[in-house]
């Protein structure tokens, strides 16, 4: 929620407690001011702390302005019916000036001696020189010329501008390179501030007084920092830091770009080479006034008689003493804001005085001089004073947030929220909302599992839906094309109010459980019509099975919003919007239905009531009938029609028949692995023939190439190698007379083959091969025969099993029953949100699976739980195995499923702009009463009553009436 965090906020209380101590002394009287926070005040003192802090600020920003010419008699000469803005215009110019080459010496000598003879007494001498070498180095000389101005203009006639302060520098600039430092002329981008809003707060009859003040009568007035007046103050001071940030730039690049670029071959300090930190240092030292003080209500008492002048450019407003009694008891008195005032004048004249003193006065050969000092020190100082003035209104947030934490004894959270609506939900309606978490059980039996909708956080909360038990009337669900299921069991209409604050979305999922030797279906889809449903996914539950489902929530638009986007299209364009939505609530209407088995399996099967409770393995053996192989049921219910027969007869028969079917299936298995098991030796016998008719044709080719070749015998020669070449073909081996060796040398090369490899021992028909090879005879075309016949691979047994052809939406049209009709509920909703604006942030919600489910199933008894993620093609495959089921148990739809249950679910969130505590703090909204609202509407159109029908208690009918009237409007 804060604007600020923990940390600048405890910043910001350590600065004013700094401040206070020079607060005290320049008060200088026993009152001791504190910071708000730690003064006990009513709530309207909050509003008056706001009004008194903005009025601070506006004359501390035209104190500072005033040394910019911003002074009195501009503001009076301004137009208050006309829009002014202040600008900053600046223009910068380069132009080359000489080329100079000059000497620079370096630190080598040269040292000479020279030697003389002389006949004299004193005998020869010598004489040294010494000499310096110089460097000739080239410099370029530029003047650059800056021109910068301060001006304010009324609306957008720019050209009746009024100069406030203008300044044109220049300095030579000397580079070592030919190339120039700067363009030869630039003009920047202006800086303009309006100053509308500013000229707003400034009251010049009869002298100019500084009038902000917030109006808590307004409708859009939330708390003293939210409301139209505090706004507009906030948004000025983020301008005007701006403002200030951009003329600084300018100024901070006369010394980072232009003088830093300075660069003679002799350096001998130029004198504008003067830079800006000092003045920076000085602006964070001026006294701030901005700050969120407060006095004791005994304090109030010792007040300064003695008349101070002020020395601002502004006054503050003067309150009467009947104007917010309840207001004026905590802030400063005026005397006392005056004398504030005073110091932070003082303190900023002081500050130029310092400025003056270090840097050169403005002069035409100085680029930085004391105007450029004094609009650095300024646009320094104007965004602290901005930023106090923001952390101050930021604080009156925090003062109320920590007043409401210590009420409540800790921050609270949106599962506090929610755990109290639950709570004030019991007390409040009849009937109460119950959890979402459904058994599934006969009447007088125990649960065979459970579906529940929960949190997926670490807690995993159920959700609570208000619950309404509808009429029992025949539901149709289509398997596919030419199957229609009839469901008659019970049917269930829960209304689920979500809510969540800011962009926080909870996320649910759906969970359903089996326990060991029991099973269930569980079909996910949408209610189409009023009696209809279009399954959309299914999934069989069984032996200690946990499918987690993930549930997306998709929020549509309010009602309100959606007139509010479509009023400026066409008619045609409209009503494609209005009847995409109708679609949509339509769509909003989730259902899922559970079927129980062993109940329609009695029935299917002709068995009495609880006939399978204890038949565990019969249950498990009927299931993989219907699912593995489709058998009709027809083969395996009862097949008397004595009602007098005992229980454990028809049972009996039942077993029979599932006996006999299961005997049917084994048979077909046998056939199955003997027709197998012959091809596969005929297979091998192929292969044996094959590989003896190779042999024999090894041995033919030996005995023909002992015999010597003629001319006469080319031709059977020619015969010999085609037929080769097709053995090369037909066996994979190269016997061309290329490569030709001896049969004993081919067959070496086949013993890996037919053999294995050298310690292992060989294949049965490896060696009957071997035993054979050396006794036969053929021919290579009875070898190629042989190679044709030989199967391509071994064929293995595949299961006896056909699935059937479904299709995702039968087209049936469905008869309108004089049910409910669970579609036109969102509807009815949308229409009822509209009329009611403290309902107003109620969304339809279309609720939709998720494409990746979760499974956890234990394969046996001895091992554990094992996690599997079911993907696409996984649900599509338990789709269609529990469609198979559904199927068979009604015989293709001419059986009513009497055991199921359906639990449509219609689903709203109230949806709230901002976090918790920035609801109640900055919005000043209860969402206790915005909820306990939005319920009583939601579930009176749940449960079809009037509202005032669903409160328990008489004092809490009387407190809704005057809360809520239009609600409880018959």
């Amino acid at each position: 929620m804060s604007s600020c965090s923990d940390y600048e906020t405890l910043a910001f209380q350590r600065k004013v407690n700094d401040a206070l101590k020079s607060v005290e002394k320049i008060l200088a009287i026993e009152k001791k001011p504190l910071i708000a926070g730690d003064v006990e005040h009513t709530y309207g003192a909050k509003y008056e702390l706001v009004n008194s802090v903005s009025n601070v600020a506006i004359i501390a920003y035209l104190n500072t302005l005033e040394k910019l010419g911003f002074d009195a008699d501009v503001l009076k000469s301004i137009d208050d019916s006309m829009p002014s803005t202040l600008r900053f215009d600046a223009t910068t110019s380069c132009k080359f000036l000489e080329k100079k080459i000059v000497d620079v010496p370096m630190n080598i000598s040269c040292e000479e001696t020279a030697e003389t003879n002389s006949t004299g007494l004193l005998g020869n001498s010598e004489t040294k020189r010494v000499s310096r070498i110089v460097q000739h180095v080239e410099e370029w000389h530029y003047k650059v010329e800056t021109a910068w101005c301060l001006s304010i203009y009324p609306a957008a006639n720019v050209d009746q501008k009024k100069v406030l302060k203008s300044r044109v520098g220049s300095t030579t600039l000397i580079t070592q390179s030919e190339e120039m430092p700067l363009p030869g002329h630039e003009d920047h981008e202006p800086v303009e501030l309006s100053l509308t809003w500013l000229m707003q707060q400034i009251d010049k009859n009869p002298q100019l007084t500084s009038n902000f003040r917030v109006n808590v009568e307004e409708k859009e007035t939330k708390t003293p920092r939210r409301n139209e007046a505090a706004q507009k103050a906030v948004d000025f001071a983020n301008l005007l830091k701006g403002w200030c940030v951009s003329v600084r730039a300018f100024i901070s690049n006369l010394d980072t770009l232009i003088l830093r670029k300075h660069n003679p071959a002799i350096h001998a300090g130029p004198k504008d080479q003067v830079y800006l930190m000092y003045p920076c240092n000085l602006g964070e030292k001026i006294f701030n006034p901005i700050l969120p003080l407060m006095v004791e209500e005994d304090d109030m008492q010792k007040t300064d008689d003695k008349v101070i002048e002020s020395k601002s450019v502004l006054r503050l407003r003067q309150c009467s003493n009947n104007e917010g009694s309840d207001r004026q008891h905590f802030v400063l008195p005026t005397i006392d804001i005056t004398k504030l005032l005073n110091e932070h004048f003082n303190s900023l004249a002081a500050a130029l005085v310092e400025v003056e003193k270090s840097f050169p006065p403005d002069k035409e050969d100085n680029i930085l001089a004391f105007s450029e000092a004094m609009l650095s020190l300024l646009t320094v100082h104007l965004p602290h004073l901005c930023n106090n003035f923001l952390d101050s209104l930021a604080y009156v947030e925090h003062i109320m947030e920590e007043q409401l934490n210590n009420a409540i004894g800790r921050r609270i959270t949106p599962n506090d929220l929610d755990n109290f609506v639950k709570f004030h939900n019991a007390r409040l309606l009849s009937p109460t909302p119950q959890p979402f978490s459904h058994a599934v059980r006969r009447p007088e039996h125990t649960p065979v599992g459970l579906v529940s909708i929960e949190s997926s956080d670490d807690e995993h909360k159920c959700i609570h839906t208000h619950t309404r038990v509808a009429a029992n009337t025949t539901l149709q669900m289509p398997l596919n094309a030419a199957t229609m299921l009839d469901l008659t069991g019970k049917q269930y209409l829960h209304g689920w109010l979500n809510h969540r604050f800011e962009q926080h979305h909870q996320s649910y999922r759906l969970v359903s459980r089996a326990r060991q030797f029991s099973s269930f279906i569980l079909v996910i889809g949408t209610m189409t019509g009023p009696k209809s449903i279009e399954p959309k996914d299914a999934i069989i539950i069984q032996n200690k099975d946990e499918v987690i489902i993930p549930l997306l929530l998709n929020e549509l638009p309010t009602a309100k919003e959606f007139k509010e986007a479509i009023k400026s299209l066409s008619p045609e364009q409209q009503n494609f919007a209005q009847a995409f939505r109708r679609l949509q609530l339509k769509s909003s209407v989730f259902a899922c239905v559970i079927i129980q088995i062993k109940p329609q399996l009695e029935a299917l099967l002709g068995l009495p009531q609880n006939a399978l409770d204890k038949e565990m393995k019969l249950t498990q053996n009927l299931m993989e009938l219907f699912t593995e192989y489709q058998v009709p049921s027809d083969l395996l219910s009862y097949n008397g029609r004595n009602e007098g027969v005992a229980l454990e007869d028809k049972l009996d028969n039942v077993r029979q028949n599932v006996k006999a079917v299961a005997d049917v299936i084994e048979s077909e298995k046998k056939k199955q692995m003997e027709l197998a098991k012959a091809q596969t030796d005929m297979a091998i016998e192929q292969s044996l023939e094959q590989e003896l008719a190779k042999a024999q044709t090894d041995m033919a080719i030996e005995q023909s190439l002992k015999q010597p070749w003629g001319d006469s015998e080319s031709d059977s020669k020619a015969s010999l190698e085609n037929d080769l070449s097709e053995m090369d073909c037909a066996y994979g081996f190269s016997f061309t007379h290329q490569t030709f060796g001896s049969p004993v040398t081919q067959l070496s090369r086949l013993k890996p083959q037919f053999f294995g490899s050298p310690g292992s021992r060989p294949k049965p028909r490896h060696r009957a091969l071997a035993k054979t090879l050396h006794t036969v005879g053929g021919s290579a075309n009875a070898a190629k025969v042989y190679a044709q016949q030989l199967p391509t691979r071994t064929e293995t047994l595949t299961e006896f099993k056909s699935e059937a052809k479904l299709l995702s939406d039968s087209g049936i049209a469905i008869a309108k029953s004089d049910g409910v009709d669970f579609t036109l509920l969102p509807q009815l909703l949308d229409a009822a949100v509209e009329k009611s604006d403290d309902t107003s942030a109620l969304r339809s919600t279309i609720i939709k699976t998720g494409q990746v489910w979760v499974r956890n199933r234990q394969e046996n008894l001895l091992s554990g739980l094992k996690m599997k993620d079911l993907g696409v093609n996984d649900l599509k495959h338990e789709r269609n195995k529990a469609f198979d089921l559904l199927d068979a148990l009604s015989r293709s739809g001419s059986l009513a499923i009497e055991s199921s249950e359906l639990h449509v679910i219609v689903a709203v969130t109230h949806c709230f702009e901002k976090d918790i505590i920035g609801t109640i703090i900055q919005e000043n909204i209860n969402p206790i009463q915005k909820l306990e609202s939005s319920t009583l509407l939601f579930a009176s159109t749940i449960h079809g009553v009037n509202v005032r029908d669903l409160i328990k208690d008489d004092s809490e009918l009387s407190r809704l009436k005057e809360q809520n009237p239009l609600l409880l409007k018959d």
